[in-house]
């Protein structure tokens, strides 16, 4: 029996001595930073994995950036964050205008003073009031979040509605509208009362492509040309009274239809939880130019003018706006900004005035104005 074992015993010993012998498996701990990471990013790996330091397999996208900093100034890190290199596929504006008009037409003369021949009235006494209107926008985007390749069209309307000036001069029957017109006529001279109403509105249609570049996730740049329709609609009406005979009138429509082509651009720059956005736009019109005059005086209204005068020519646009865009909802953006809108080579109402005996039928195109003012809304991206 012994003879038997001890070989036995050799060859086991033999055959421990060429195995490899297995290392021991040691306990790794991962520090805390890191466990918190896992357990919350990966909470399908196994718990095993992380006492051995073994990074589990990803099954998901790169970690994502936490939504905890609401404080910072860095474009994506805080839950309200908006994303302006990715356009929606379709986008609205809806802002309320509220805007303030400078510029009446050259400074002449409207009423003198009958004892001295000083003037008691001039075009330039007259200030606008401050008006408002709607403006709305409409884009579509077909390929939304590849800014270096997309193509927006936007439709938009504004219109101003209301722009009045009044003025009003009295005297004892000594007051007279200038010029030959006055001294033909009965109640513009030698009147008691001169009174001066300035009517105008505008309205704004245009159709713009866009075409945009993205900087990164916080800045784009659009490039915008278009087609861009303007038309300004104004009323001018001089009323001289006098107390023991009656009224008389004299009234000027001015209206300018401009058809023409634009180019601008549009900065939009996000923070946290803010945009600002930067537009600028110049464009040159074709202006359609129509102007009709009626005066009629005592007695029974008799027409002393009734007469128009068309002509078309060249006018420019230039419009700067800075608008804040604060995110209130998913797809809501609220809109506080300021506009700046000049006008030039447009015939002004009050410019037409013609105190001559046979005038009323040129057109003086050389107008200009600036409107200027607020701008509060909502925008939306779907």
């Amino acid at each position: 029996m012994r003879t038997y074992l001890r070989p036995s015993l050799v060859l086991l010993l033999v055959a421990g001595a060429l195995l490899p012998i297995a290392p021991a498996q040691e306990t790794v701990f991962l520090p805390d930073a890191r466990v918190e990471a896992l357990t919350r990013f990966h909470t399908d790996a196994a718990p095993a994995s992380i006492f051995l330091g073994v990074d589990p397999i990803e099954t998901t996208s790169p970690l994502p950036v936490a939504c905890t900093d609401a404080g910072s100034e860095s474009c994506g890190a805080c839950c309200f964050d908006f994303n302006v290199c990715c356009i929606p596929c379709i986008y609205a504006q809806a802002d309320a205008l509220i805007w303030h008009r400078v510029g009446t037409g050259c400074n002449q003369v409207l009423a003198l003073n009958t004892n001295t021949g000083d003037p008691v009235l001039r075009t330039g006494d007259l200030n606008f009031n401050v008006a408002g209107g709607p403006r709305f926008l409409i884009g579509w985007q077909p390929d939304p979040c590849h800014c270096s390749r997309c193509c927006a069209l936007e439709l938009s309307y504004f219109g101003i509605f209301g722009w009045n000036a009044n003025a009003v001069v009295t005297g004892p029957g000594n007051l007279a509208i200038p010029g030959d017109l006055g001294l033909a006529s009965n109640y513009f001279l030698f009147a008691d009362i001169i009174d001066v109403r300035y009517r105008s509105q505008m309205h704004n249609l245009e159709l713009n492509c866009i075409k945009s570049c993205c900087v990164d996730d916080c800045l784009r740049l659009d490039f915008l040309s278009g087609f861009r329709y303007i038309s300004l609609d104004e009323d001018y009406i001089i009323s001289a009274t006098d107390f023991n005979e009656g009224t008389s009138s004299y009234n000027v429509n001015a209206d300018n239809d401009l058809f023409g082509v634009q180019l601008g651009g549009r900065l939009r720059r996000a923070w946290c939880r803010w945009a600002i956005e930067l537009t600028g736009k110049a464009g040159i019109f074709y202006n359609d130019e129509l102007q009709k005059q009626l005066v009629t005086d005592f007695p029974n209204d008799v027409i002393l003018r009734s007469t128009r005068g068309s002509n078309d020519s060249a006018a420019l646009l230039a419009e700067l706006g800075v608008v804040l865009i604060r995110p209130i909802h998913d797809n809501w953006n609220l809109r506080l900004g300021y506009n700046v809108l000049g006008l030039g080579g447009v015939a002004l109402a009050p410019n037409q005035l013609d105190f001559t005996l046979d005038g009323g039928t040129h057109v003086d195109k050389d107008g200009w104005f600036l409107a200027h003012g607020a701008v509060i809304g909502l925008e939306a991206g779907w």
